[in-house]
């Protein structure tokens, strides 16, 4: 049995130092590493499509909405919005407070967040207010979870952009369209004003034609205005016939008149002539009668008396004596003629005056009959012409108020925009990806993208793979074991010299590791706690050197350094510092649980943050565990090479 086993040892021993053995070992590299590392290289930088593996990639979507009031009815957008994007189904979404959503992602459990802030219903609805304000999502990223994450997660944005668009969409069209609806409502009230306002002026028109037949029957009463005008034209004809004929009769009576006037001045006037000195007499005797009237004698005083009234019908002074009656008589007939006869005496001039006034009085009341008998027809129509005017324009009034009121109500219920441009380019662009990087690994600079700069987010990238590509090159350049194997037993005569070249290894690896340590420093990585990152990073440094030696102990310097860098290429692909978690091709996947990158990766993000969890403490214990492992299969192998040395016959002499 030992000697079996000796053979077996020895057998591999040959096998790992047999030059003869080098051909095709180095064939079996090339097909099963370096073959599959190229044609892997070729497919995830020119054939590789994210799309594919969408549905691995963990997204943790939130939403803080409290939502709004649109027409009366209770709405939240971002609750819509988060159904939509779940249903889809296209990535693996978790749905998560905001808090979870920012510090999960950050804890590497999401590949990227989605979170839509608490006033986004409010913005979406104010696209017709006087300062519109544009819907707002924040997208979370963070690039220790892959550089490429923001890369892969566009489509995923773009994709969702449209959707959040379309819920937007409806959500603008809904709020101006029930604007709209208020509008056309209001605006079918008033039409239905307007269609009572044509029916009150319709009526207005009939109103018109029955203010005729009302002034017809208004015409029954003016009848006795027609009636009374007419028979005051009758009493003013007879009137004007009366005046004539007192014309004709004054003109009769002055011609008798002047005949008296003449027969009596004939008569009275020679009389008066005569009397004349009988008056003068009675004027002198006079004094003398007095003289008489005052004898003692009474016959004679008597006498004296009635001589002197006698005298006294004579004397021209007394109106009331003979002489004077006459003279009125004679006066009166000649006024009376005159009064008769002259027209512009009193008499004369009122009665022509009466005669003429009768005569128009009576043309006048023959004309107010006549326009009395009109206006009596044209008021009787009116009045009741009015009446239905009047019930019309009420009506109308009706119709015009409901028709004012429904305006109003349209007007105020349609959607007022204060500023146009502003809510069109709301309108047009609707919601903005309010992007953000908690760890970006490049920043634009100056706003031109193409031109960008190594940020703090690319540190625990250049740490990582800094630490196995220096590991890769040193090896290329220095002898994976140091000095004579000298000792006193076989294992101690294999382990110094590894020893020795792991420890010139690790001091190499880690100075660079921590050169890409102090780059990542200066591009703005800086990690909460420096001492426990340095720790990790002389880790990780520790274990690229010894895992990349096991490659060189166990293939060759040539054929090592071509498998370490193939297997190199395969972590790239695998341990998720440039591509994000669930992205990674079948073929790939099982390297992510067995690469040194990976679980180097988890400890360089979680000492970063200051987060000692289960990942981290379980990521330092494969390290070491792989650290362990990979110097116990160097030992292992160069023990099984130097005893195959050891135990080799010496080789007969020619």
């Amino acid at each position: 049995m030992a000697d079996r086993s000796t053979s077996l040892r020895t057998r591999v021993g040959e096998l790992l130092r047999s030059r003869r053995a080098a051909g095709p070992l180095r064939v079996l590299v090339v097909l099963f590493l370096v073959v599959p590392t190229l044609i892997s290289a070729v497919y995830m930088w020119i054939m590789w499509d994210p799309e594919l593996y969408l549905k691995q990639i963990p997204v943790a979507v939130a939403s803080d909405d409290v939502g709004g009031v649109s027409d009366g009815k209770a709405q939240n957008m971002g609750t819509e919005i988060l159904d939509t994007l779940v249903s889809g189904g296209e990535l693996k979404f978790h749905r998560v407070s905001s808090a979870e959503a920012v510090q999960g992602l950050r804890e590497s459990r999401y590949a990227f967040s989605v979170v839509i802030p608490a006033d986004f219903t409010r913005n979406v609805l104010s696209v017709t207010d006087p300062v519109p304000q544009r819907a707002r999502i924040a997208v979370w990223y963070n690039d220790f979870n892959g550089t490429l994450g923001p890369a892969v997660a566009n489509s995923v944005i773009a994709d969702a952009r449209h959707q959040i668009a379309a819920t937007i969409g409806r959500g603008y069209a809904s709020q101006v369209l029930v604007g709209v609806n208020s509008l056309g409502a209001g605006i079918g009230e008033a039409s239905q004003g307007a269609t009572q306002l044509a029916q009150g002026t319709a009526q207005l028109a009939d109103g018109s034609g029955q203010l005729s037949a009302g002034l017809d029957e208004a015409a029954l009463g003016a009848s006795q205005l027609v009636a009374g005008a007419r028979e005051l034209h009758a009493g003013t004809v007879q009137l004007a016939a009366g005046a004539d004929e007192l014309v004709t009769g004054t003109d009769q009576l002055g011609t008798g008149a002047t005949q008296i006037r003449d027969g009596v001045d004939q008569i009275i006037t020679p009389l008066l002539d005569a009397l004349a000195p009988a008056g003068q007499l009675a004027t002198q005797l006079n004094p003398l009668l007095d003289e008489l009237s005052r004898n003692a004698d009474p016959a004679l005083a008597d006498a004296a008396v009635q001589l002197k009234d006698l005298l006294g019908q004579v004397g021209p002074t007394d109106p009331d004596s003979l002489v004077g009656q006459l003279a009125q008589l004679r006066d009166g007939t000649a006024e009376l003629a005159r009064q008769l006869t002259d027209p512009t005496a009193e008499y004369r001039a009122g009665v022509l005056a009466l005669a003429d006034g009768s005569g128009q009085l009576r043309d006048g009341a023959g004309e107010l009959g006549a326009g009395a008998a009109e206006l009596s027809t044209g008021l009787g129509q009116l009045a009741a012409g009015g009446r239905e005017l009047r019930d019309g324009a009420t009506q109308l009034d009706d119709g015009a108020a409901q028709l004012d009121s429904g305006l109003r109500d349209g007007a105020t219920a349609a959607p007022h925009i204060t500023d146009p441009t502003a809510s069109a380019d709301v309108i047009a662009q609707p919601v903005s990806m309010d992007v953000r990087n908690q760890e970006p690994s490049q920043l634009v600079r100056g706003g031109d993208r193409s031109t960008k700069e190594i940020a703090g987010g690319a540190g625990p990238v250049l740490v990582v793979m800094g630490a196995f590509l220096a590991a890769i090159v040193l090896w290329m350049l220095v002898r994976p074991w140091r000095g004579a194997a000298t000792g006193t037993t076989l294992w101690r005569r294999t382990a110094v010299p590894l020893l020795r070249g792991s420890a010139v290894g690790v001091v190499g690896v880690v100075v660079l590791t921590a050169l890409a340590a102090g780059y990542g420093s200066s591009a703005g990585w800086s990690p909460e706690r420096w001492p426990v990152m340095a720790a990790v990073i002389v880790l990780v440094g520790a274990v690229a050197a010894v895992t990349t030696q096991l490659f060189i102990v166990v293939f060759g310097r040539v054929t090592g350094s071509i498998a370490a860098f193939a297997f190199y290429m395969f972590q790239i692909f695998a341990f998720g510092g440039v591509f994000p978690a669930g992205t990674t091709p079948p073929a790939f996947r099982p390297f992510t649980d067995i690469a040194p990158m990976t679980f180097a990766r988890r400890a360089v993000i979680r000492a970063d943050i200051a987060l000692y969890d289960t990942m981290f403490w379980t990521s330092i214990a494969v390290l070491i565990a792989m650290l362990v492992t990979a110097f116990a299969a160097m030992l292992v192998a160069r023990h099984l090479a130097t005893t195959s040395a050891t135990s080799a016959p010496e080789p007969a002499p020619a």
